[in-house]
């Protein structure tokens, strides 16, 4: 599944008059959601927890406002398993699931209902995610802090969160190790540039673009033969 492209979710309409239950019956595509007729027609689908939870049965007399309320409990259920989904692929900051509840269409009030249950769940912890983003971006790819600060604070973290986790889960000894590597990497991807100016040039820029502080570097960059 893409999480890149965010289709907003398509509201049926509502029928105008309401009218008179006569069949509820499981949708072929997905048993979990419920066909609801209206006078003998369909009307619209919803999942099957909002046909429970509203008691709504065969012969019942649904106004247009009851009709809106049971469309608006399934675009609930939509929205919650959308960000269940969506949270699976990877963890998320509270900042990434309002964003992609916005970008799915759903309204404040049912958003901030979502994001309370998912609380409740404790699928979003913002403090968890800057701890295992920063491990992972540190150990798997070598980002240096700086970077991975930018990174955090763009995913909706805050600043003094970002700014904690990266001096807890990057002490200083760690990110000089890193560094060393990181080094060693860049002094391979241009052992073919002859001219030394520029070779170090290219090299700062390597290591400024992973999240070194220059200072380091260049401290780094002095104990090396080039």
């Amino acid at each position: 599944m893409s999480f890149n492209r965010v289709k907003p979710f398509e509201m049926p309409d509502i029928p105008e008059n309401g009218g008179t239950v006569t069949s509820l019956s499981a949708q072929k595509k997905d048993a979990n959601r419920c066909s609801i007729f209206l006078n003998g027609k369909y009307a619209f689908g919803v999942h099957m927890d909002v046909v429970l939870n509203q008691g709504t049965q065969k012969g019942m007399e649904l106004s247009a406002e009851q009709c809106a309320e049971l469309i608006q409990e399934d675009l609930y259920f939509k929205g919650l398993k959308r960000c269940l989904d969506f949270i699976n692929y990877r963890p998320r900051t509270r900042k990434e699931i309002t964003s992609r509840l916005e970008q799915l269409g759903i309204p404040t009030d049912l958003a901030d209902r979502i994001c309370a249950r998912l609380d409740e769940l404790g699928y979003i912890d913002d403090q968890m995610f800057a701890e295992q983003w920063s491990a992972s971006r540190f150990r798997s790819k070598g980002f240096g802090p700086v970077r991975i600060k930018q990174e955090l604070i763009q995913k909706g973290i805050s600043v003094s969160i970002a700014e904690a986790t990266v001096l807890d889960v990057m002490p200083e000894s760690k990110i000089q190790a890193q560094l060393r590597n990181q080094l060693d990497l860049a002094l391979r991807r241009y052992r073919k540039e002859a001219d030394p100016s520029v070779k170090k040039r290219k090299i700062i820029q390597f290591l400024g673009r992973r999240g070194y502080p220059s200072a380091s570097i260049l401290a780094e960059l002095a104990n090396r033969k080039l």
